[in-house]
């Protein structure tokens, strides 16, 4: 549905781009951790899409990209709300709403900090001065979605700051806010708070939310959510089923099998860094310069027992350049490519002009390592003779 604003003011313009402020809203602007409303403009001459809204003290500000004309300055144009997304943010935040009242019910001194609101993923921020596992994070999860299909129905009323009498039970940060008449939330009776964001009527509208991961120590906590339940449910269905037949445990049985798998490991990296510094490499001189270009290709082998192998040959030679290529079955392969301290390369340029090899990774000038999509020894054997030669 089109409304009407007019384009009071432009504030800033680089070629396309924007910052208008309008009269009238349309729009509903960014605010309690919420992006604000995009959409479009447009008059006879005039179309532009809008990015975001803000409120200011003279007017809501809009950043637009202009696709046609001039800016109608002084002229009132059709607004469009992108009303899908607008629809999104609003689940979100009351989703928020619910699970962040829910977790502060179930964990006494959990306090939640701020919020971040996006259409795909949201994420609340707090603090706790406990430990939070997945038990905790999955009794909320159940506790809120009771809560969402209880139907209850969201109000959203603006009160003056001076009516001390009407902030009862209401959660608020009042340094956090300069307006003269404050916004209030409630959920029925389960939830009131203050909140600049866009919400829906009733709490069945948000469909239910599922906890997606979260992180945190020493007080501070962040927790992600989002509100497609079905879709999360199903996805990660489809996953945990394809690992518990290959696997062969029960899907309960999922998490003891991982961690298991994990110490196994590190205790496998423990004894490899015993035995790390006895592998001697045979490496090949290649250049034809001798001394200057040693390489060694070897088919699965683990990058990280090499490393001290190439870190002790540059270090013997400081004046030549190694390379180590593990290739997979896949054609593919782990690289480390090394200089001697008295080189002045710097291998991450080189390795960013062979286009061929397909490789990516990172390091030092004089150390770089990573993956690439070309495995052939002869390949890189070229490519390292280009490196000397150069």
């Amino acid at each position: 549905m089109n409304e009407k604003i007019q384009i009071e003011e432009v504030l800033e313009r680089k070629g396309e781009k924007a910052k208008i402020r309008v009269s009238g809203r349309v729009f509903h602007p960014s605010g309690g951790g919420q992006p604000g409303d995009s959409g479009c403009l447009e008059s006879e001459s005039f179309k532009a899409r809008v990015l975001d809204c803000r409120t200011s003290n003279e007017g809501d500000v809009l950043d637009i990209v202009v696709k046609e004309g001039e800016i109608p300055l002084g002229r009132p144009v059709d607004a469009t709300v992108d009303f899908e997304r607008n629809r999104r943010f609003s689940r979100m935040h009351t989703a928020e709403h619910i699970l962040s009242r829910t977790l502060e019910n179930q964990l006494p001194g959990l306090d939640v900090q701020k919020v971040s609101i996006g259409e795909k993923e949201s994420v609340v921020f707090m603090t706790y001065p406990g430990d939070i596992a997945w038990d905790d994070l999955f009794r909320a999860e159940e506790a809120a979605n009771r809560v969402i299909a209880a139907d209850l129905p969201v109000g959203v009323k603006r009160v003056s700051r001076e009516r001390g009498d009407s902030f009862e039970g209401v959660k608020i940060k009042w340094d956090r806010i300069d307006e003269r008449e404050v916004t209030i939330v409630t959920i029925g009776e389960f939830d009131s708070m203050a909140c600049s964001g866009s919400h829906v009527g009733s709490t069945s509208e948000v469909g239910g939310l599922i906890v997606t991961g979260f992180k945190g120590g020493n007080g501070q906590w962040e927790v992600k959510f989002t509100v497609d339940r079905q879709e999360t449910l199903q996805r990660h269905s489809r996953i945990t089923r394809v690992l518990s037949r290959e696997i062969g445990c029960e899907e309960e049985d999922l998490p003891s099998v991982v961690a298991r798998l994990r110490e196994e490991r590190r205790e496998a990296t423990r004894k490899l860094d015993k035995v790390r510094k006895y592998i001697e490499i045979p490496w090949e001189d290649i250049g034809e310069t001798p001394g200057k270009l040693y390489f060694f290709a070897i088919e699965n082998f683990p990058p990280e027992l090499a490393s001290s192998g190439v870190k002790r040959k540059i270090e013997k030679e400081t004046g030549c350049v190694v390379g180590f290529l593990s290739r997979e079955e896949s054609g593919e392969a782990a690289f480390m490519l090394a200089a001697g301290k008295d080189l002045q390369v710097d291998l991450r340029v080189f390795l960013e002009e062979a286009d061929t090899l397909q490789a990516r990774g990172g390091g030092a000038a004089d150390w770089v390592q990573g993956r690439a999509g070309n495995g052939s020894p002869s390949e890189w054997r070229r490519f390292l003779v280009s490196i000397v030669d150069k």
